[in-house]
């Protein structure tokens, strides 16, 4: 009766344990960075959101604060900070904005002259948030 195994069938377990792990683990990776990414533009999102239903509900001005080197976002209406999202540290993302802040008037659309774009970057991947003039909110790669 036999109770242990050789050392080339040891040998021979951990090499194809290696290779697979070789051809697996990257993909892995991959994914996780995409779920990140998404996640972080996921907390803009809401921050967003957050914004224009405190000026909906508060009928005051609102402001969605962008502090691309800090990678902060910051949700101010009628002068009381109601949330503040560290994106960058949460998620180990970069911002950029075209704009430092989105405002939201009490009736609920953003008031400014143009587009406002986050971008939010990890290594080599990209995403984008883009708030329109009027409000409205689209993100994707």
């Amino acid at each position: 009766m036999r109770h242990a195994h050789t050392l080339p069938e040891l040998v021979l377990t951990l090499s194809l344990l290696a290779i697979i792990a070789t051809m697996a683990v990257p993909p892995l990776i991959d994914t996780a960075a995409r779920w990140r990414l998404r996640a972080a533009v996921g907390d803009i999102v809401n921050a967003l959101v957050l914004a224009r239903e405190a000026a909906l509900a508060r009928g005051s001005l609102a402001t969605l604060v962008v502090d691309a080197p800090r990678g902060e976002v910051t949700v101010v209406c009628g002068g009381d900070t109601i949330a503040r999202r560290a994106i960058g540290a949460t998620h180990g993302v970069t911002l950029a904005a075209s704009g430092d802040s989105v405002r939201y008037a009490p009736d609920g659309l953003a008031t400014g002259v143009s587009n406002t774009t986050l971008l939010v970057a990890l290594g080599a991947r990209i995403d984008s948030v883009v708030v329109s003039r009027l409000g409205r909110v689209r993100w994707g790669d």
